[in-house]
């Protein structure tokens, strides 16, 4: 397998990941990829403190996938490979919009990610 297809391949996998958040759902980072966090309470809390998980490093992660698909589509020519990023874009938005409520009284996340979502949009209605 190339380095562009392991990279397509890495962004696609995130995006997937990211188009199934739900409302409510915690995020971490783990092995270079997004986990969803199925449980919640204390014992996730500490696991979280442990690992040095944060919404802060989630909406780093999310932004650099965001960018990194833009950017390889702008550059890739590939129509099968554009049209598969651009799907898993316009999916990714259903995520992102539920991280927002996630942390809706954390007013900078939800602006970071609202900028994030219209940038996504724009992008697939130019193109």
């Amino acid at each position: 397998m190339t380095k562009d297809k392991d990279i397509i391949d890495q962004i696609l996998t995130s995006l997937r990941i990211i188009s199934w958040i739900e409302k409510g759902q915690k995020v971490a980072i783990r092995k270079g990829l997004l986990e969803l966090e199925q449980q919640s309470g204390l014992r996730v809390a500490v696991k979280r403190w442990i690992n040095n998980d944060s919404r802060h490093n989630t909406l780093v992660y999310i932004k650099n996938v965001i960018n990194n698909a833009l950017d390889v589509c702008q550059k890739h020519t590939c129509d099968d490979t554009i049209l598969e990023i651009r799907e898993a874009l316009g999916d990714s938005i259903i995520g992102i919009n539920n991280l927002t409520v996630t942390y809706q009284l954390d007013l900078p996340i939800v602006a970071s990610l609202q900028i994030l979502q219209e940038r996504t949009q724009s992008y697939l209605k130019i193109k």
